[in-house]
């Protein structure tokens, strides 16, 4: 049984990887409306269900690891609750976990990724990784130069029939959040052509002591 603030784990994978995060709020507020879910909503002339997400996930990427807190106005059967919400989602965005509690949205450091290129090859990235990896970003100064290579905690490449694997521990901080989406662009920029094919999947979020967050 689960009251009060909750934590919500849950993926959004296939074709969900494409739909905005202002669409994913709406998919779900519609879910947990159909669903009965006793969740909180705001004040005001248009209230809202009141959600918090843990980090942006760039549109295009795929995630078994997002989290999303709500405030329940009643106690609810924890399985009951998945089950309920899941009858009215597809299984590509699928709830896989709902508790009380759990870590802070602030403590997370590092996220865990996975992406493979189909027009990059092994020996490309290993040669891109040696060196660093400018790129424009979007900052609350403006426009800014910053290297992503020591951004890139650990790595590692293999590659299997033509298709390259790099798996990758990027910064995560608010203050030092690494797009994985924006990484692609700065490898794409590094090496002169373009990187087209490729997929971006994120595996799991640890705290800065890299135990992984909940």
């Amino acid at each position: 049984m689960v009251s009060g603030k909750i934590r919500i784990k849950f993926h959004k994978i296939g074709k969900l990887k494409f739909i905005s995060h202002l669409d994913l709020c709406r998919t779900l507020k519609g879910a947990f409306g159909r669903a009965g879910v006793p969740i909180k909503y705001s004040q005001g002339f248009n209230p809202h269900p009141k959600m918090v997400f843990s980090m942006p996930l760039p549109v295009g990427a795929e995630s078994v690891c997002e989290y999303l807190d709500i405030t329940l106005t009643e106690p609810r059967e924890e399985r009951e609750l998945i089950n309920a919400i899941n009858a009215q989602l597809t299984p590509e965005l699928k709830m896989l976990e709902i508790y009380e509690g759990g870590k802070d949205f602030m403590d997370i450091a590092l996220a865990e990724y996975e992406f493979f290129f189909d027009d990059l090859s092994m020996e490309e990235l290993k040669k891109l990784l040696e060196g660093g990896l400018p790129i424009v970003k979007k900052s609350k100064k403006g426009m800014i130069e910053v290297d992503l290579r020591p951004r890139i905690v650990r790595y590692e490449i293999t590659e299997r029939e033509g298709t390259t694997r790099f798996h990758a521990f990027l910064s995560a901080e608010s203050n030092d959040f690494v797009n994985p989406e924006l990484l692609v662009r700065a490898l794409e920029r590094a090496v002169e052509h373009p990187v087209e094919f490729y997929s971006i999947m994120r595996l799991n979020l640890y705290t800065a002591d890299a135990s992984a967050f909940r």
